[in-house]
């Protein structure tokens, strides 16, 4: 990062704290004319994002909100999700960001107070402000950089839903120096550049969309969302944005290997694969290294954790079905087993704060951790 590029972030980060709002105002004051993000066709330089960001943070604070500091739920699809998400990071609140198609079943996790920013129709149900997409699409024109600071340091709450149907909620803190150390260590490893163009397939509401998203505010790559995408349009997309760096569950990857197959296509030049979200099977690995080479990374995370774990190409390559070692700030082990040895049985996970029990089998094996059971809760978003 250049001298210059480390003031910027540092002048954000002593005015917002280490959240998402300090790498979105310092990528608009370092890289303002430059693509920052694609969703559903509509895009934006990081210039244009913080601006919109800002002019919807001002109409809400004045409008829906009325001055108060309520907790904000981002419902919503398309360009509007991201839009709100950092509008109300701009305010210090509270955000929650859902998909749509899960609102009611999440509808436990929404406090009755909040600002529910949705699509179409609001609920019955919920007895808080409401506006819709359409309306922050509307506002984010409006001018908002004189709205000073709240004081408040924003929050991500993310809601997890249990085997069981148990809903919890867990705040990621306010991204905070844990958080930033996981983001970095991800970074370092996947080495994004600000260069390239990174196509996510998962949607920008999940913990794997808002890292990328982190991703790309902090070094400056541009950001292509394609989720609910068929995987013909990902590759059309993949050749159009020229896409130097692929995110995507390893159900979304193997859709992508059988249109190129069924299709008869060569397959399109790609840098990085970064495979998360589901169980990784090892013939998988093998599939796609005989497709595009040893450019595959893989990684496993939590909700309330984001991820804590990913492994490099050269690590895949001799151990196909690993999700890798632990990141920088994150640490993962055996209930029941004490020390650092190897071990198999129920995953415990630690990092951005929290650490959790989750509910996969694992096995670790010279610091390499496997999952040896289907995730409890896959990435089924396509």
């Amino acid at each position: 990062m250049p001298p210059s590029h480390g003031r910027s972030l540092g002048r954000s980060v002593r005015e917002h704290g280490f959240t998402i709002t300090a790498l979105a105002e310092h990528s608009a004051r370092v890289r303002r004319d430059q693509l920052a993000l694609v969703v559903d066709g509509w895009s934006a330089t990081f210039g244009e994002l913080w601006r919109a960001a800002e002019g919807v943070a001002a109409v809400l604070y004045l409008g829906p909100l009325d001055r108060r500091p309520l907790p904000v739920v981002v419902a919503c699809s398309g360009a509007a999700m991201p839009i709100a998400l950092l509008a109300a990071s701009r305010l210090g609140l509270d955000v929650m960001p859902i998909s749509p198609r899960v609102l009611d079943e999440l509808r436990g996790a929404v406090p009755a107070e909040a600002l529910l920013v949705h699509d179409g129709e609001a609920p019955a149900w919920h007895s808080g402000p409401t506006a819709t997409a359409d309306e922050v699409l509307e506002w984010s024109s409006s001018y908002g950089s004189g709205l000073a600071s709240t004081r408040r340091r924003v929050r991500l709450v993310l809601p997890a839903l249990s085997s069981a149907g148990t809903i919890t909620t867990h705040v990621q803190g306010a991204m905070g120096v844990q958080g930033l150390r996981q983001l970095a260590g991800l970074h370092d490893r996947l080495g994004v550049e600000g260069t390239d163009v990174i196509l996510a397939c998962a949607p920008l509401h999940r913990g794997k969309g808002l890292q990328l998203l982190g991703m790309a505010l902090l070094t400056g790559a541009t950001l292509v969302s394609a989720a609910h995408t068929p995987a013909a349009e990902r590759i059309r997309i993949i050749h159009e944005r020229f896409v130097s760096v692929l995110s995507a569950s390893p159900g979304q990857i193997t859709g992508i290997l059988d249109e190129l197959e069924r299709s008869g296509e060569a397959p399109p030049r790609l840098r990085r694969i970064l495979l998360a979200g589901q169980d990784l099977d090892a013939d998988l690995v093998r599939r796609v290294h005989a497709t595009w080479g040893p450019i595959v990374l893989t990684a496993y995370g939590t909700v309330q954790t984001g991820t804590i774990a990913m492994a490099t190409p050269e690590l895949l390559s001799q151990h196909p079905g690993t999700v890798g070692v632990s990141l920088p700030g994150s640490e993962f082990g055996i209930v029941g087993h004490k020390g650092s040895g190897d071990a198999s049985g129920l995953l415990w996970v630690r990092g951005a704060h929290a650490t959790v029990i989750t509910e996969d089998q694992a096995r670790i094996e010279e610091g390499r951790l496997t999952i040896v059971g289907p995730l409890t809760k896959p990435d089924t978003a396509d």
